[in-house]
């Protein structure tokens, strides 16, 4: 809000034709806030906002709420959207705004384009900010890939302490929800003067390319899904003209895609990479600085998702350069899951929180996730972690996309079954899959070789953008897939694995 003052002028949030000053955005919050304290919201009380993709006027909506120090839940419903029901209840809101159609009953529901008339016709009055930094301020939601959704309660004072290095030298561009990470960044950007651009709908990279070309210089935070396609399209495959500075880090990215982003696009770009999760916050960085390193001289580091970042400890609970789960502490953990106190003792301990990824450090202090507990895949007594396997087999000129998930098996206990998405230009056959899963054995060890295998033409994504491995187990079991000529020798008894 301060910020707001300070910048009066200068350009703050657009969205297509919109284009709002600090002044502008400053009076939205201000009129919001009066609009919704006449709904009944309040200080602590709950406030959900339901928006179909990505209306720049939900920002706005979120910063009122901050002012009032209510307890907010943002959702923006797509595709892979479940459970709305169960979490318009579970977060207890007083009010829900929404411009898509929402389940009823509970509490009162008001539309977006209402409460947008309701706040256009008040004063712009200021309102005292009320919040509170011991308060929650968001309830956000995980993606229920292994159950029932869970609430990440996240106070004031930790979101404060969140990275926030955005720079008013480029306008941030919003590709991704402004539900999650996208919405604190805009608001980041806010606070350091600069100006935000949100792109509403699907992620179409010639689009992007044209906002970047448009609006440049540009940074912009991308999933791993999007470098992946920004990569594949012939008019962006060798560069974004206007793109300055890239974030990523919503799920591993395959090590040899980004050497490809890293040389095809040059030295202008600058990358930086954040491995965190909604319980924690960023919890290592891999910095400018570090993929410099790597371009030049050390491109295992395209492997690691950098180092703890500031005023974060981390603990990878092994033995010295072994596979243990991560651990981490910092201020920006969440104050526990909304309303799940055996599940929140669970992963809360003594100031640590348990991440659920397994990982080890190198000699330089730096992290490589290589898996998550929950997915490691028992084959014939051996550990064996998924990440690696899928580097190996994007290392593969014919695949793109790599995703392992293991299914039961009734030699080995379980077995690796790979999903392989194929490169623009390749053919999607046997032989190609066969010579994929050999170079992870070649690569790794033979234990690594997937023996089982499904091409497709893209992998299934969760809400927040990352491969839904509930899914692709859902069709392993329930399709046969294609089997390698290992597989074939085991079914066929000559022998162990290969």
């Amino acid at each position: 809000m301060e910020a707001c003052e300070r910048y009066a002028d200068g350009p703050a949030v657009g969205a297509g034709p919109v284009l709002l000053t600090y002044a502008d955005v400053l009076a939205w919050a201000y009129r919001l806030a009066g609009a919704l304290e006449e709904l009944g919201v309040r200080r602590a009380a709950g406030l959900a906002c339901v928006t179909a993709g990505n209306p720049h006027e939900a920002l706005l909506v979120r910063l009122a709420a901050h002012v009032l120090g209510a307890r907010l839940t943002q959702v923006s419903v797509g595709p892979a959207t479940h459970g709305l029901d169960f979490l318009l209840r579970d977060c207890e809101p007083v009010l829900v705004v929404h411009d898509t159609p929402v389940p009823q009953g509970g509490a009162p529901r008001v539309t977006l384009a209402a409460l947008l008339e309701r706040a256009a016709a008040r004063e712009a009055r200021p309102v005292p900010v009320r919040a509170r930094e011991e308060d929650v301020a968001r309830v956000t939601y995980t993606g229920g890939t292994t159950g029932r959704p869970k609430g990440v309660a996240s106070t004031f004072a930790a979101m404060a302490a969140r990275d926030s290095a955005r720079s008013a030298e480029t306008v941030y561009l919003s590709v991704t929800s402004l539900a999650q990470r996208s919405g604190g960044r805009c608001l980041e950007q806010l606070r350091a003067g600069g100006r935000s651009q949100v792109l509403d709908g699907p992620f179409v990279p010639r689009e992007f390319a044209a906002a970047c070309r448009l609006l440049g210089p540009v940074s912009t935070y991308l999933t791993t899904s999007m470098v992946y396609r920004l990569l594949d399209d012939p008019v962006t495959a060798d560069g974004v003209p206007g793109l300055e500075r890239v974030s990523y880090g919503d799920s591993p990215i395959a090590p040899e895609r980004l050497r490809q982003a890293l040389t095809r696009w040059g030295p202008g770009v600058r990358w930086r990479q954040g491995y965190g999760m909604n319980e924690a916050g960023v919890i290592c960085r891999l910095s400018e600085a570090d993929h410099d390193a790597a371009r030049a001289a050390r491109p295992a580091l395209l492997g690691s998702v950098g180092r703890p970042a500031p005023g974060v400890e981390v603990e990878v609970r092994a033995a010295a350069g072994a596979t243990g789960e991560v651990w981490v502490r910092s201020r920006t953990v969440m104050a526990g899951y909304w309303k799940q106190p055996a599940l929140t003792a669970e992963v809360l301990r003594d100031g640590w929180l348990r991440t659920g990824d397994l990982g080890h450090f190198d000699a330089d202090g730096y992290l490589y996730l290589d898996d998550r507990v929950k997915d490691v895949v028992m084959v014939d007594g051996e550990n064996i972690y998924c990440g690696p396997v899928e580097a190996a087999l994007t290392r593969h000129p014919a695949v793109s996309e790599a995703a392992v998930v293991g299914r039961p098996h009734p030699v080995t206990g379980e077995q690796l079954c790979a999903f392989l998405v194929p490169a623009p230009g390749h053919t999607p056959d046997e032989a190609t899959a066969a010579s994929a899963c050999a170079l992870a054995a070649t690569r790794l060890a033979p234990a690594h070789r997937p023996t089982a295998f499904f091409w497709l033409p893209s992998l299934p994504l969760t809400a927040r953008g990352k491969p839904d491995k509930t899914r692709l187990r859902a069709t392993a079991a329930a399709h046969r897939g294609h089997s390698t000529d290992a597989e074939r020798r085991r079914e066929a008894g000559e022998g162990g694995p290969d």
